[in-house]
């Protein structure tokens, strides 16, 4: 006897329930279903009409799925109902006896609702899986998640990030622009599009004594964006993030390197159609060293100097045949086209700035006008138009060189304005379109992407699964079998 109670209170905090009164009258297994049946303890029943005393017209049994072990279980509890009837025949009251942990006309406990929510933090997980875990529809699951979880705008802080992110839901909706808190990493909202009969009334409807308070508007160079500041941010100032100039001159001698790859196979095309000609069958060369290096090591052009690991160590190379080290393959290209170690050392030029001025704005402002003047005169048009570029957004790369504390789980830590976190970001925001296989509903996406993404995603306190049905209702109740 002692066991059977040890092992049914057991159970009982195992299932973690709400009610008090309920003992549990059988424990069964039926390959990985688990069935636990559960009755109220039974105590004499008082009319709450007239006060005379109910009597029990029978029991009904109800099966409801309960969340707990379902990684290993599917784990059913049969609630074993009884009803009421008042013994005054002028009366007849009857009333139904009700758990606390399962609402009227539910098939689940109402634990799953929140763990169906908890799950939809992992932006791994799709609706479809999470339905499946908790042996629900995806559509209950799916609409638990919207009925539940509507995250509002974070406050603006003294620095704010923008960037666009493509998530083409419609025609409307091509680019999201999200907005992020640099200070706490956290994303503040996402917007539907960056176009301005969006954007406008959304930072419009913000107090100005908040937007007043942004200090710093990051960005890259998307005018748009630069223009904010002006438009809803008066006493903030614009930086452009420092990895969007530098990914301008690579992508510039990308496009250089590409150009000069297209024509040396431009040239080995017409030696093999030439040779085809002459020997009347069709022939194909060999991978020429040309092409074979442009394909393979232009990299050594577009990294950063300082990232490069030079060796002398040899490896056989399958296109040369022979033994060759980093410091061949450079040299190489240099000959192929001499022109590559001036453009790399000009885009070193700029890189070394950048490095070495980070945290001192005030030494910026003095260097880049003397960077301005070398790439004017340089004569290559690559960095001419760089040139350019930096003169016209000369401010606000400037400011990129600003150092602010930020705020993680550690504590604070000084580091400098950059759209590098907000770009980390948008590959979340990648994964978690992709892993849905696509989204139709903006406004589940935005409340997705929010929910799992922010370090403390505050629910909306009216509609949190908190509050149990605890109410004894006259009417039949649904849902037995």
């Amino acid at each position: 006897m002692l066991q059977h109670q040890y092992e049914t209170a057991n159970i009982l905090m195992l299932l973690d329930l709400e009610d008090e009164d309920i003992c549990v009258t059988d424990v069964s297994e039926d390959n990985q279903q688990k069935l636990v049946t559960l009755e109220t303890r039974l105590t004499p029943h008082y009319c709450p009409a007239c006060g005379f005393r109910m009597y029990s017209r029978g029991i009904k049994k109800r099966v409801v799925n309960h969340p707990i072990l379902q990684d290993t279980y599917h784990l059913s509890l049969i609630l074993k109902q009884r009803r009421w009837r008042c013994s005054n025949p002028k009366c007849r009251y009857e009333v139904a006896e009700a758990f606390r942990f399962v609402n009227k006309n539910r098939r689940t406990t109402n634990a799953t609702d929140m763990l169906i929510i908890l799950e939809y933090q992992k932006l791994s997980m799709t609706t479809a899986a999470i339905a499946e875990k908790f042996h629900v529809s995806d559509s209950y699951a799916h609409d638990v998640f919207d009925r539940y979880v509507k995250l509002d705008r974070l406050p603006l802080t003294g620095a704010v990030s923008v960037d666009e992110v493509h998530v083409e839901m419609d025609t409307d909706c091509k680019y999201a622009l999200v907005i992020q808190d640099f200070i706490t990493g956290d994303p503040i909202d996402m917007l539907p599009s960056r176009r301005t009969n969006v954007t406008e009334p959304y930072f419009a409807k913000i107090p100005p004594e908040e937007r007043n308070g942004v200090k710093y508007l990051i960005s890259d160079m998307y005018n748009p964006y630069i223009a904010f500041v002006g438009k809803y941010f008066p006493n903030a100032v614009p930086v452009v993030d420092a990895f969007h100039v530098i990914q301008w001159i690579i992508n510039e001698l990308d496009k250089y390197l590409r150009e000069l790859l297209k024509k040396y196979r431009k040239r080995d095309e017409e030696l093999e159609a030439k040779m085809s000609e002459e020997q009347g069958r069709v022939v194909h060369l060999p991978k020429s060293k040309e092409v074979y290096m442009l394909q393979k090591y232009r990299w050594l052009i577009l990294t950063n100097q300082s990232e490069i690991r030079y060796s002398n160590k040899f490896k056989m190379d399958p296109c040369f045949h022979r033994l060759m080290c980093i410091y061949d393959y450079e040299d190489f290209l240099f000959n192929l086209d001499p022109t590559l170690r001036e453009l790399r050392e000009l885009k070193e030029l700029y890189v070394s700035f950048n490095q070495r001025n980070a945290g001192n704005p005030v030494n910026a402002a003095k260097e880049i006008d003397v960077l301005i003047d070398t790439y004017d005169a340089c004569g290559q048009p690559i960095f001419e138009r760089f040139s350019s570029l930096l003169r016209r957004y000369k401010e606000p790369i400037i400011n990129s060189f600003v150092m602010i504390e930020k705020i993680n789980k550690t504590g604070t830590y000084k580091s400098r304005l950059s759209n590098g976190p907000i770009e980390s970001m948008n590959r979340k925001v990648k994964d978690l379109k992709r892993n849905g296989r696509g989204f139709r509903n903006f406004e589940h996406f935005r409340n997705r992407f929010l929910y799992a993404v922010r370090s403390n995603p505050v629910l909306n306190s009216t509609t949190t699964p908190q509050e149990p049905n605890n109410n004894s209702v006259p009417e039949e109740e649904n849902g037995y079998t």
